[in-house]
């Protein structure tokens, strides 16, 4: 008797193992970047897709073809309409153009979670990424050390900005404007790029071809011109070549890429955020989130949502060697 009861023990306890593997591989979530070939989410598609292997969950990678909320607001609906999505992480080219589309999927019994860019004015209650607007704040605190010792009166700083709204950019850039402001570094040009790497290298090529003595520093929002080639600005590095007080301070890091702009001399810091850390992150919080499991996060207030800190890096032409190779 004891023996039967021990073999329906193992029985029930395998039954029980199986239908709670069947119910993991039910679990369907699904990612959305900003545009297709922009390669910042690169990272992220992999961190996804390691969670969903470590998790034991279906994961899709969508992406539409150009960085348009309208774009990402037909996939949202196209994935409510399946009925067999679970769990939707989006990275919104403008939040506020999302947030109609985030709160039907969360009524439709979807978990939305927001990464990269936030939508903050919608129902989603979690945001997994980068401190933005600290990000930014550490890049101006950069500037400022950068030319401590300059001797300069007045330093002139051109900005490169991405997607017009964006919560991300804006973040930074008013980071980065609070870090400098009562200090001798003020703004004189900002160029939005889209988010495109194309018109990011024409703007930034132009500008510093026109306007070579007009002004002293880049910062980039973004880090789209430093993922291509070096060769690729040619302009650019004429023009931080020739004065030491010409200075390029960048968010984002490529590892294939960027050490390359630091051998040449174009790049003085850049701050790197950890984009397959968001992926990862994204997969593990919705699996948690559909599973009624408590998710460690804290609220920011600066944010107005439970906050998932993915963490950076910070690079400069001393140590970028150790920081990430090349």
């Amino acid at each position: 008797m004891k023996k039967l009861l021990s073999i329906l023990l193992v029985v029930l306890l395998a039954l029980s193992f199986s239908a709670a593997l069947a119910e993991e591989e039910d679990i369907t979530i699904v990612m959305i970047g900003q545009q297709l070939g922009n390669v910042v989410f690169l990272p992220a598609e992999e961190g996804m897709n390691q969670a969903g292997a470590d998790l034991g969950v279906n994961v899709e990678w969508q992406t539409p073809l150009r960085a348009e909320a309208e774009l990402q607001n037909e996939i949202m609906l196209n994935l409510i309409s399946r009925g067999d999505v679970d769990g939707i992480a989006i990275s919104c080219t403008t939040g506020d153009a999302l947030m109609a589309s985030i709160n039907a999927a969360l009524e439709a019994g979807i978990q939305v979670v927001c990464y990269d860019v936030d939508s903050p004015n919608s129902n989603r209650e979690y945001y997994i990424g980068t401190e933005n607007y600290k990000a930014g704040y550490t890049c101006g605190e950069y500037m400022i050390d950068l030319y401590a010792d300059s001797g300069m009166e007045e330093v002139r700083v051109a900005i490169l900005a991405g997607i017009p709204g964006a919560d991300d950019i804006e973040a930074r850039i008013r980071g980065f404007e609070d870090a400098i402001a009562d200090t001798n570094i003020h703004t004189v040009y900002t160029f939005a790029c889209n988010d495109n790497v194309d018109e990011a290298i024409e703007g930034l090529e132009a500008y510093s071809r026109a306007n070579a003595d007009e002004f002293d520093a880049w910062f980039m929002a973004g880090g789209w011109p430093f993922t291509v080639d070096v060769t690729a600005l040619p302009n650019t590095t004429e023009w931080k070549l020739a004065d030491p007080n010409h200075k390029v301070v960048t968010m984002d890091i490529f590892p294939d890429t960027t050490p390359a702009f630091f051998e040449a001399g174009v790049i003085d810091v850049a701050v790197g955020q950890n984009f397959y850390n968001m992926g990862y992150q994204c997969v593990e919080t919705l699996v948690s989130l559909i599973k009624g499991e408590e998710v460690e996060a804290e609220f920011d207030d600066t944010i107005g949502a439970l906050f998932i800190n993915t963490g950076v890096q910070i690079a400069t032409a001393d140590d970028y060697q150790e920081v990430i190779g090349g």
